[in-house]
């Protein structure tokens, strides 16, 4: 790509130390070919000549060796030297058959050495230029003659330079706008080096290209010691944010291993994958965490805009979807919640329905039937349908309160009779009552549903001894329904209010789920509140409602469709 050789060049830091590193080892390597070239020529052909000739090379070798040996590498450094080994070995050792070759070395190399250049370009294109033509002097031609070849080399030497100045100039603005759009885009982008890592999964696995995913994932310790050979290498503001990075250097460089787990294998055996097969985009999401230990999830994209070696220049785009996530989870709890709610609601009036339709069946063709007897199944009947009618009660308030059309007929409610007909209604004879309960501004139907719905859910879950209290504090009035069973499991405290949530795994079959919710729904239509706790070993459930008071103008104001 050519922003990353652009900054190699022109930038600091690591990527400008690895380029003068190339630059004077690959120059080693060439100065040494063409020394050890000459001598096997010269051997050859028992030619003095050439063990001449190499003397330049060689000198050039051992100039560049040594600044590798000392770790010292400098392109600068190194073009300058073989500039000035030219025009002495030129000077000293030439003749005709040389005389163009060094032309050319004194042109070209120079010209590389511009591209080093970071100031003054123009007085240092005049003075290298003046210094080419001025290198023709000492080969030794005749006057007119070395001024024509120092010209023709000049000219080409201004020429090139100016054209690789004006390629680094258009780099330069290619460059600061990547950097500029990288740096301040409200993304998170990561840029990255995979190319150690591709190497070494092609240097561990040789089967066939279709088995390389099932490979890695049996062996996790090729993906993370490949993952360790992955390197971060640029990151802007928006990923330090959003991964709570204090500074650049908590990203950059080689990847931790130990960030591959069971959890995001798939992550890294995916992208290992999409880069062994050369794919150039690959979407993926993951669960992660900051460096501040906050658990996310993060959607990624990385395009491979590498040029020359693969995955050489992945850049990452980040995407933080932890609310998605926890979005699309809740969706699919809901889903799950009413596809049970729709079974428990079938269940649950299957149940008295079944009952109703035996026993007026029975009725209808059992003439023997004494007048006590169907009386009784009478009874039955009524209370099976009564049973019926609750649950539809219930399933109406649940969806008009959904849109805000839950009737409300508010009066003084004596909530001791409403106690006491509720447990009578419910055929519960081991509750102990409140010897005396206030009263208070509600709608008496609606209170009746909620105790019933209280008093229900203590028969279905609760233990066996339940007990009603009932006071007040303050201008509210309290009711509390008390039972000493196991209460609700402590991940489930939260959501037992939730529509169609049923906290006990092992309660009644069939439960609908609604109970609880459509009672804290009216309770607070009615400006009361409904909460749960423990007390010792009891659960509580505490209903709190406005006292009663001879205020009618308060009354009046709460008769409304709320």
């Amino acid at each position: 790509m050519l922003t990353r050789v652009n900054a190699s060049i022109l930038g600091g830091g690591a990527d400008k130390r690895r380029l003068h590193r190339r630059v004077v080892h690959v120059g080693a390597i060439l100065a040494w070919f063409t020394t050890a070239l000459f001598l096997l020529i010269g051997f050859a052909v028992n030619s003095s000549e050439m063990y001449v000739h190499a003397i330049g090379p060689s000198v050039a070798a051992v100039l560049l060796t040594g600044q590798i040996v000392l770790r010292r590498e400098h392109a600068g450094v190194a073009l300058g030297g073989a500039a000035v080994i030219t025009v002495v070995m030129n000077a000293t050792v030439g003749n005709e058959d040389t005389l163009i070759p060094a032309a050319v070395a004194l042109v070209v190399i120079p010209v590389i050495g511009m591209l080093f250049v970071n100031s003054n370009k123009t007085l240092s294109v005049i003075g290298a230029g003046l210094l080419v033509v001025a290198a023709a002097f000492t080969w030794g031609l005749p006057f007119y003659q070395a001024l024509s070849l120092g010209l023709i080399m000049g000219i080409s030497f201004v020429i090139s330079s100016t054209l690789f100045i004006a390629i680094r100039s258009a780099a330069e603005a290619l460059d600061e706008r990547f950097k500029t759009l990288f740096e301040h885009s409200p993304t998170a982008m990561l840029e990255e080096d995979w190319s150690e890592a591709i190497a070494y999964v092609r240097s561990e696995f040789t089967g066939r290209p279709d088995r390389i995913e099932p490979f890695l994932m049996s062996y996790p310790a090729v993906v993370k010691r490949a993952v360790a050979r992955a390197r971060v290498i640029r990151v802007n503001r928006a990923a330090l944010k959003l991964l709570e990075a204090e500074n650049p250097d908590d990203v950059l460089g080689y990847r931790d291993p130990s960030l591959v787990s069971p959890a995001t294998m798939d992550l890294f055996v995916g992208a290992l994958v999409g880069l062994y097969e050369g794919k150039t985009f690959l979407e993926q999401e993951t669960p992660a965490q900051t460096f501040k230990g906050s658990s996310i999830w993060l959607q990624t994209r990385y395009v491979d805009a590498s040029n020359g070696v693969q995955a050489t220049n992945i850049l990452v785009g980040l995407a933080d979807i932890t609310h998605m996530k926890a979005h699309s989870e809740a969706m699919t709890e809901l889903v799950k919640a009413k596809d049970e709610f729709v079974a428990s609601v079938s269940h649950e009036l299957r149940t008295p329905l079944t009952a109703v339709i035996g026993l007026t069946s029975e009725l209808a063709s059992m003439d023997g039937l004494s007048e006590a007897e169907r009386v009784e199944m009478m009874h039955l009947v009524a209370g099976q349908a009564a049973d019926m009618s609750h649950i539809v009660d219930d399933l109406l308030v649940a969806a008009r309160a959904e849109i805000g059309t839950v009737g409300m007929d508010f009066g003084v409610v004596d909530l001791q009779a409403e106690i006491e007909s509720s447990v009578d209604g419910l055929a519960l004879p081991d509750v102990t009552l409140p010897e005396a309960a206030p009263s208070v501004i509600a709608d008496p139907s609606r209170v009746r549903q909620i105790l019933r719905n209280l008093l229900v859910n203590a028969g279905r879950y609760g233990g066996p001894q339940v007990e009603i209290r009932a006071g007040t504090t303050g201008d509210r009035a309290w009711l509390e329904v008390r039972d000493d069973g196991d209460g609700v499991p402590a991940e489930q405290v939260t959501h037992i209010f939730d529509p169609y949530s049923t906290a006990h795994a092992g309660g009644v079959t069939g439960s609908v789920g609604l109970g609880l919710s459509v009672a804290r729904q009216l309770t607070e239509l009615m400006d009361g509140s409904l909460t749960y706790h423990r007390d010792a070993d009891e659960s509580v459930f505490r209903l709190e409602l406005p006292l009663a008071h001879s205020n009618s103008a308060v009354l009046a104001s709460k008769k409304a469709l709320v």
